[in-house]
């Protein structure tokens, strides 16, 4: 059964201007994400926004405890640590990433087990 859905779209001229900023970059990626281009970075932030819209608006006080990694195929996939793997542990989340020059977007469902 689906519990949440959400989406976000990210404009990239807005988002590079806080990419550049190693506060938020610590506060939202994962070391290994860090290292990736402004427009990957993004399209993980939109997915962390769209999973915040998703669970319901959960509270997460640590955003370093979800980390968004590609799957063998490629595709997009939450890791989660911590209380947030709790809160997920019963759950099926699935995620998808899609950009273009000048945006990113990102869908979730989370649908019970």
């Amino acid at each position: 059964m689906i519990i949440g859905v959400g989406v976000d779209i990210v404009d990239l001229s807005r988002f590079k201007d806080l990419a550049a900023s190693s506060s938020f970059r610590n506060k939202y990626f994962s070391e290994v994400e860090q290292q990736l281009n402004p427009l990957s970075l993004a399209g993980r932030f939109a997915a962390r926004e769209a999973l915040y819209k998703a669970s319901g608006l959960l509270k997460i006080n640590d955003w370093q405890d979800v980390e968004i990694v590609n799957a063998i195929n490629g595709a997009p996939e939450f890791v989660f640590k911590n209380a947030v793997a709790k809160y997920f542990e019963s759950k099926r989340v699935h995620l998808t990433i899609s950009h273009v020059p000048e945006y990113a977007i990102s869908f979730v469902v989370i649908e019970s087990e």
